[in-house]
């Protein structure tokens, strides 16, 4: 009776062994697949609206004290850019870009996480699409360092961009993801916010 107790046990326990291997492959394909489904690659290539503005509101940025408080609401955790944009593609084609500069203030809890002033514009920094010319002026991440659920961008114009001066009325403020699928990376990484200004 013995041996025979002992044969038996050896299948159950060889049985028990490989539950517990299948069991930890499938939680690995499952985490692995929930990982994969939460990469921007993947979020970028299956969701329509993932490239959607989470702002396009008017922004006089040719008025020195010109100033807007803009609530950053988003669905995707990935990179953004802020920039200006006007429905023209002159600016684009004709590499319109002149002196100006914004100060942003990036406040969440009654804290501002980071403030700073926007960097000289760069002819490389315009994109055109869909008849709009965009200048692109800084990039930053969400979740933002630190934020709340009311975390609030507020611009105001230091240095007028007197160059957009033909666009008053038509000049607008936009921000959107700036991921890029193709190189799985953001766009226009040199304007991102220095790490050390955020989230302090």
């Amino acid at each position: 009776m013995n041996v025979t107790s002992r044969g038996a046990s050896a299948p159950r326990r060889k049985g028990d062994a490989m539950r517990y291997v299948a069991t930890a492959i499938l939680f690995l394909l499952l985490a692995g697949g929930i990982y994969f489904y939460n990469t921007n690659w993947f979020q970028s290539t299956s969701k329509d609206d993932f490239y959607d503005d989470i702002c396009h509101v008017p922004f006089d940025v040719t008025k020195k004290g010109e100033k807007i408080a803009i609530p950053l609401k988003y669905k995707y955790n990935t990179c953004y850019s802020i920039a200006i944009s006007v429905p023209d593609k002159n600016v684009f084609h004709n590499h319109i870009v002149g002196p100006g500069v914004l100060n942003y203030r990036f406040i969440s809890n009654g804290r501002v996480l980071a403030e700073g002033c926007t960097p000289d514009h760069n002819k490389y920094r315009i994109s055109f699409y869909q008849d709009i010319s965009s200048i692109h002026i800084l990039v930053f991440n969400l979740p933002f360092p630190g934020a709340g659920d009311d975390l609030t961008l507020e611009l105001d114009v230091l240095e007028p961009m007197a160059f957009l001066n033909p666009y008053i009325g038509n000049i607008y403020c936009r921000i959107k993801p700036a991921y890029s699928t193709k190189f799985s990376l953001c766009y226009d990484k040199g304007l991102m916010i220095p790490q050390q200004a955020a989230g302090n």
